[in-house]
């Protein structure tokens, strides 16, 4: 698994290759030449045992450990290993290494090493600059240090990518244990239905990140992040309000003009796209991508009302296809610029 980008998917495993090519590290910096010197503490490296027990291992899990507590120690033995086996693009060893030194997570504060593992770090030559003016920051502050992190100087669109999805992770485990806590009293039917939304909803939320958001700029990876976090939100947000008994109220008539309104804007986005392809100005949205999520999201809607139907059976079908399309009739008015 690549590090940095465990919630993207299809969608930014380009970025990868991307990064990769941009990547310099800090080979060329002449700052880094007088830290190659700086010797690494025996007694922090890790063992013949520790490495054949730590193979394969993700120091970057051990270090943030999203929804539980890091533990520094197998982190830092394992970002030796992974050192070793060769570092990933963002998110490896070097980089692990370089925050637990800066920090003095579990190990002594040592910023010659931090600045030594930042030289490692590959990335845009000024993301590097600002690490190592940082890191010198630290090491003069007379008073306590905030905690330094890798997406601390980040100056490139592509490292943003990295870490807006190092964010996603965290946000991701803090949101399962919000539907945990909402679904813990459900029925087992309750929670079936459910799963038919969650499935619809990453196949609707895939199609849209994939066909709706522009991915032909270098920023591409954090826009494909921040779109599918706001459609993860906005799932748990109203399921969190229907299970606090804000539930939808409105009929036939109501579904009819939000339903006119959609098709209104549906047609505005593809009208809006096809001009700007026909002008080659258009990035990577096309009217393909808001039809293949347009159906995407039709079942996911119809999701929403088989799960309404089993969850809260006094309210109408209609109020559930209401709530739905209005949400996504704002979407389109706004992937059309309006």
């Amino acid at each position: 698994m690549v590090r940095g980008v465990h919630t993207l998917g299809v969608a930014v495993m380009g970025l990868v290759l991307a990064t990769a090519a941009l990547a310099q590290g800090g080979a060329e910096n002449p700052a880094c030449a007088p830290l190659a010197s700086i010797a690494i503490p025996t007694a922090d490296m890790p063992d013949a045992a520790a490495r054949a027990r730590l193979a394969g291992c993700v120091s970057e899990d051990f270090y943030y450990a999203d929804g539980g507590k890091p533990d520094y120690a197998q982190a830092r033995l394992c970002a030796y290993v992974e050192r070793d086996a060769g570092d990933e693009v963002m998110f490896g060893g070097s980089a692990v290494l370089m925050m637990i030194y800066a920090n003095g997570d579990g190990v002594a504060r040592n910023i010659g090493l931090a600045k030594k593992f930042a030289c490692a770090v590959e990335g845009a030559p000024a993301e590097l600059d600002g690490r190592l003016e940082h890191l010198d920051a630290m090491a003069s502050s007379s008073g306590k240090s905030e905690r330094f992190d890798l997406c601390d100087d980040i100056t490139s669109g592509y490292m943003m990518g990295f870490c807006a999805s190092r964010g996603a992770d965290a946000a991701k485990v803090d949101r399962d244990r919000r539907v945990t806590a909402l679904t813990a009293a459900w029925s087992a039917a309750d929670r079936a239905a459910f799963g038919k939304v969650r499935a619809a909803a990453d196949a609707y939320f895939d199609a849209s990140v994939d066909g709706e958001v522009d991915m032909s700029g270098t920023a591409r990876g954090a826009m494909a992040v921040g779109a599918r976090e706001a459609l993860e939100d906005g799932l748990v947000a109203a399921l969190d309000a229907f299970e606090k008994g804000q539930l939808p109220q409105d009929g036939a008539a109501e579904f009819a003009a939000a339903d006119k309104q959609l098709n209104t804007n549906y047609a505005a986005a593809m009208n809006y796209y096809k001009a700007q392809a026909a002008e080659g100005t258009g990035g990577s949205v096309n009217p393909q991508g808001i039809r293949d999520a347009e159906r995407a999201w039709i079942r996911y809607r119809d999701a929403w009302v088989a799960f309404g139907a089993q969850k809260y059976p006094a309210v109408a079908a209609d109020a559930w296809r209401t709530y739905f399309t209005r949400e996504r009739a704002q979407a389109l008015k706004d992937l059309a610029g309006e």
